[in-house]
């Protein structure tokens, strides 16, 4: 009897609604006095079991000379029942499926939280860079030369740029001022596809920051660590901050 009750749960029905169910099935009906003597549940308790079991057609309510019965449906129903519950799923999901890329437009819209990717050493700085070249077509930069040199060889460097170039991508530089600045900028064969702009005197930092379209970068070069956060509004806030001091340099 016992694993017949597991049966039961697994169908969606608790103890008591279990109990009353049982009890009927060995009277054959009964009458809320009857089903309560039976089952051992108080009186003002069956109702609501009687109500759940009516509603899952395990039972059918009878009236007798004036006086109302509750009897068991035939056991087999509980097959077609089951089967009837499996086709409204069915039913349900194929519905959800056909709505999904609403649901998912709308979930990208609203509901997705920014992404933190954290890396280490120079490996990871290397991997950010080559992440945000492939992910983006244009790319706003504030730029340490002196920093970047210290840590990354020419020829590296050139091999970054030729992949974003060969990306179709654009790259804007707000340039650290340093003697290493001067030397970069001589250089010809990037024009077509990086512009520069030198920052203030005054306009030190020991970091590198790279927006692009829904993500930014930031490098500390002293540290040897980097992050990208994916977040579109936080792109925005930073490309609007670069563009800006972008407009007020010659």
């Amino acid at each position: 009897m016992e694993n017949i009750r597991k049966k039961f749960n697994n169908f969606g029905l608790k103890d008591k609604e279990i109990d009353v169910y049982f009890s009927l099935l060995v009277m054959g009906k009964g009458t809320i006095t009857d089903i309560s003597k039976k089952s051992k549940i108080k009186r003002t308790s069956i109702y609501q079991y009687l109500d759940i079991l009516l509603e899952e057609g395990l039972i059918y309510q009878t009236a007798i000379k004036k006086r109302v019965f509750y009897a068991p449906e035939n056991p087999k129903k509980i097959i077609k029942l089951l089967e009837s519950k499996r086709d409204k799923i069915e039913k349900s999901q194929r519905e959800i499926e056909a709505v999904m890329p609403n649901l998912e437009s709308l979930y990208t819209k609203t509901l997705v939280k920014p992404s933190i990717s954290y890396y280490e050493g120079k490996e990871g700085i290397k991997e950010v860079y080559n992440e945000m070249i492939s992910t983006n077509k244009n790319i706003y930069s504030f730029f340490s030369p002196k920093k970047l040199f210290g840590l990354f060889s020419y020829e590296e460097n050139d091999d970054l740029l030729m992949k974003l170039y060969n990306n179709g991508g654009i790259l804007s530089n707000l340039i650290e001022k340093s003697d290493e600045t001067e030397k970069r900028l001589e250089i010809k064969k990037y024009s077509k596809f990086v512009r520069n702009k030198i920052l203030p005197d005054n306009f030190k930092f020991d970091t590198d920051l790279l927006i692009g379209k829904d993500s930014i970068a930031m490098i500390s070069f002293d540290n040897l660590i980097s992050i990208i956060i994916k977040d579109k509004a936080i792109a925005d806030l930073q490309k609007n901050i670069f563009k800006n001091i972008w407009k007020s340099l010659k």
